[in-house]
């Protein structure tokens, strides 16, 4: 009698020495092979074959004794099958069967491996093959046989040099370091180790061969297994002779495995090292696999590097919510976060599709018959999913390409005809937004009611902060509405805020633009000359061209105290020096969170026309 059957026997051992008559259902029939080798001291067991009248016939005797009996009588079928026929015994003794409460009286197969093997195997192998055994891929003969291996591996050396007697450890802390050979060598554990590697994982490791030479055979065993398994769809003629484990069981170990030595950041370097080197005895990069087959697969890098191939490609001709998933998902594997260039590279990808992806939503809503004016501004400004993103990943874009290190291969060709696609598109659908938005707004002779106009910013919107208090006027150039609009979604967690599109003023151009801020200029404000070819706004017949200009303006004209600063040199200056510099009554350019701010946007060539 070997492990799991011994465990086995011991609880229907003591159910039996407590109350006499145990009736022992096994709908399943896992036990029918070893119910009559069970070893009970001075019990007799029996079991059901044709008729419930012939099972009484066989213990009526034993029944009749004044003595209670101690009696095993075993069912293997289900305790609703047998409309009651065996109540009085159950109710003279007990019931055993699996799912049975309390948990001593349970002879579920998953849940007696899982008790008898943890204390040799460990829990991480042991939650393995009893996933096994419920999916109905181990048998109690085969528990027994690993019970067995197991059993003599963890009784001898590995653990002393390891540590441990779990095969997940072990075989983790070998393929990480060299630093276990010596000892290997001079204990004479080779033997040991690779029966424990063996019976755990399905791998063949010939006697005669060097720990160093197991390292080797064993990391590829683990990552071609991993691999093969994670491919979806046909495996490539090139792995077919490629020698993995077969039985269910060791290849969830072998995943695992491969995992958890992924996840392990003390052993990452390990995993690189080996990985590289399998990738290049497996040749894994010259294989012909499409986007579906590893999608979910991360054990190469050379296969992070076809996956960025094949959705550049794919992204071409579509760009979908579920390739964009992939992307993100992609960006925090085992590859992106060890090797800069691979998470730049999704990086680019990624807005290059949510780029192309923000196009098409835009072409098609543009097309609609209701897009009038007041639809393109609103859909525009939405504060959940404005049009105004499309400039958010363009300029996301263009900064991720200049900042990208190409190097001088031509690994990245298929992500520059994807960047260049982009952009494409976005100066088409820009172009048809642009133009499509100032056509609308002429044909609303340019009025677009209830919107703000930037010249209205100040009367509106800071000149009743003035009476509360102090106020942050923070004068941005170039500042587009889609960067407002990004910041306050950074911001939205922290702060009560709001953000509100207004109406540019004509030309766009900072000279005019900045002094639109300025108090007056709601009422009063007038483009005109302002010598040497520049210009100027003029504001209840001051001309305002420059910064100077504004300055002295809004300090004449505001009706309380201000002070002036150039923000980014807040940086240089110490808390000391801020507070004297600052007292309380006075318009203060320092940010205060929660105080409205209206950001005016500067047109760009590249750019659709403001319209915020």
């Amino acid at each position: 009698m070997v492990l799991v059957t011994n465990y086995l026997c011991k609880l229907i051992t003591k159910q039996i020495d407590d109350n006499g008559i145990v009736v022992w259902y096994d709908p399943d029939r896992h036990y029918t092979e070893i119910v009559h080798t069970l070893s009970i001291h001075n019990t007799t067991v029996t079991c059901y074959s044709d008729t419930f009248f012939g099972l009484r016939h066989k213990i009526d005797h034993l029944l009749d004794d004044l003595n209670p009996p101690r009696l095993l009588i075993y069912v293997p079928i289900d305790p609703i099958e047998t409309n009651n026929a065996l109540v009085e015994l159950e109710a003279a003794g007990v019931i055993m069967k699996p799912g049975q409460q309390p948990p001593s009286r349970n002879t579920k197969l998953s849940v007696v491996a899982r008790n008898a093997l943890k204390p040799i195997l460990g829990d991480d192998t042991t939650a393995i093959i009893e996933k096994q055994v419920e999916a109905g891929k181990l048998t109690l003969a085969e528990l027994n046989a690993i019970a067995q291996k197991g059993e003599g591996i963890t009784q001898g050396v590995v653990i002393t040099i390891f540590g441990s007697g779990n095969p997940q450890e072990v075989a983790l802390a070998f393929l990480a370091s060299e630093s276990f050979d010596r000892a290997i060598i001079s204990k004479g554990a080779s033997q040991e180790l690779a029966v424990l590697l063996q019976s755990s994982f399905e791998i063949q490791l010939p006697a005669e061969e060097s720990p160093s030479s197991y390292r080797v055979r064993l990391a590829r065993h683990i990552l071609a297994t991993e691999f093969i398994n994670l491919i979806q769809g046909d495996i490539p003629n090139q792995l077919s002779s490629i020698q993995i484990t077969t039985k269910s069981a060791t290849c969830d170990a072998c995943i695992n495995l491969a995992k958890t030595w992924r996840l392990r950041r003390d052993l990452k370097e390990s995993y690189i090292t080996h990985a590289n080197q399998v990738e290049t005895e497996l040749a894994i990069a010259s294989l012909d696999l499409q986007q579906h087959q590893i999608a979910n697969v991360e054990t190469f890098l050379a296969i992070e590097r076809t996956l960025q191939r094949l959705i550049e490609t794919t992204l071409l001709t579509e760009a979908n919510l579920q390739i964009d998933e992939i992307i993100k998902s992609r960006q925090s594997s085992f590859w992106s976060e060890n090797y800069p260039d691979v998470q730049a590279h999704w990086a680019l990808t990624a807005v290059a599709g949510q780029l192309l992806q923000e196009a098409n939503r835009i072409e098609r809503e543009l097309k609609s018959p209701a897009a009038d004016v007041q639809t393109i501004f609103n859909a525009y400004t939405d504060t959940e999913a404005p049009w105004c993103v499309l400039d958010t990943y363009h300029r996301h874009l263009e900064r991720r390409w200049h900042d990208f290190e190409w190097g001088l291969h031509n690994r990245y060709q298929s992500l520059e005809k994807l960047v260049n696609q982009a952009r494409n598109r976005y100066m088409n659908v820009g172009s048809q937004l642009a133009e499509a938005f100032v056509r609308r707004f002429e044909a609303a002779k340019f009025r677009l009611p209830g919107i703000m106009r930037q010249t209205e910013v100040f009367i509106k919107a800071v000149k009743p902060k003035l009476a509360e208090g102090k106020t942050a006027y923070v004068w941005v150039d170039a500042l587009r509405y889609e960067m407002a609009w990004e910041l306050s979604q950074t911001l939205s967690e922290d702060y009560n805020l709001e953000i509100q599109a207004a109406i540019a003023t004509v030309p766009t151009i900072t000279e005019i633009g900045m002094a639109a801020f300025l108090p007056g200029a709601e009422t009063s404000a007038t483009v005109v000359t302002a010598g040497d070819s520049k210009l100027g706004l003029e504001i209840n017949g001051t001309v305002v061209k420059d910064r100077p200009g504004r300055i002295k303006f809004l300090q004449d004209n505001t009706g309380v105290n201000v002070f002036c600063h150039q923000t980014g040199r807040f940086i240089t200056q110490t808390e000391e020096k801020r507070t004297r510099k600052h007292p309380a009554s006075q318009i203060d350019s320092r940010y205060l969170p929660g105080n409205r701010c209206h950001w005016r946007r500067r047109q760009r060539a590249s750019c659709p026309p403001d319209n915020g």
